[in-house]
């Protein structure tokens, strides 16, 4: 099997109707990964939770009920733009050393209008500084190497930092994370971001997103004085 869209959803309603429908035409599998819905969109679910496990939990399942030798990682708020499977696919085939790439977010409603409505071409492809972990294709291998992290608080409901120790897993592991624009430099998919903080509350959000960061500070900087020791070690 060669590509699998997988798509974490709660709540996500018309949006994650119709990107099923476009992603359908396009993908080998689709699994829709649902965490606690109430809106009816729990029934559309390959794999689903009673309530909202988190971000991290819910990435990781679908990724491991995943068949692609490519796995695209959407979020149900996200509007699928039709053919950008082929176009990521190959331009990861014609660059055999890279692994993922991703594209820029649109993420305001009012500019819905903007996001453009077909992908013939990526759009000066570079190396990224964070990861498209919410909109953005990978080949299989890197979650050999990286995965969501269910430590601490990212094992539980909550949004924020969870894309970032990706990235950082990612670095790690000597992976790139390539970004393009789809069509010209500010094409852009359209994200109806913030959907699911609304749910939770801005409150809950800003509390659940500080203690991820402090929590991320503590691991990574943990991690690099360990990395640092090892190094001082075997070099002496």
């Amino acid at each position: 099997m060669r590509v699998s869209v997988n798509i974490l959803n709660w709540n996500c309603g018309p949006i994650l109707k119709e990107t099923i429908k476009l992603v359908k035409q396009e993908a080998d599998e689709v699994i829709v990964v649902d965490n606690g819905s109430t809106d009816g969109t729990q029934d559309l679910a390959t794999i689903r939770f009673p309530e909202n496990r988190g971000v991290s939990i819910g990435k990781n399942a679908g990724i491991d009920a995943s068949n692609g030798d490519y796995i695209l990682l959407l979020d149900g708020d996200i509007l699928y733009i039709p053919k950008t499977i082929k176009c990521m696919v190959d331009w990861l085939e014609k660059n055999p050393t890279e692994q993922a790439i991703g594209f820029y977010p649109n993420k305001f409603a009012r500019e819905k209008n903007k996001a453009e409505s077909y992908c013939w071409n990526l759009s000066e492809p570079k190396i990224h500084t964070t990861v498209c972990l919410f909109y953005g294709m990978f080949r299989r291998s890197v979650f050999d190497k990286c995965r969501c992290s269910v430590d601490g608080p990212f094992a539980g409901p909550g949004y924020a930092w969870e894309d970032t120790d990706f990235y950082y897993q990612m670095k790690e592991a000597g992976i790139k994370q390539w970004v393009a624009g789809i069509n010209t430099t500010i094409g852009r998919y359209y994200h109806e971001i913030n959907s699911s903080i609304r749910q939770m509350g801005n409150e809950a959000y800003i509390k659940t997103s500080k203690e991820r960061h402090e929590y991320f500070k503590e691991k990574w900087t943990k991690r690099q004085l360990q990395d640092n020791l090892l190094l001082t070690v075997s070099a002496s």
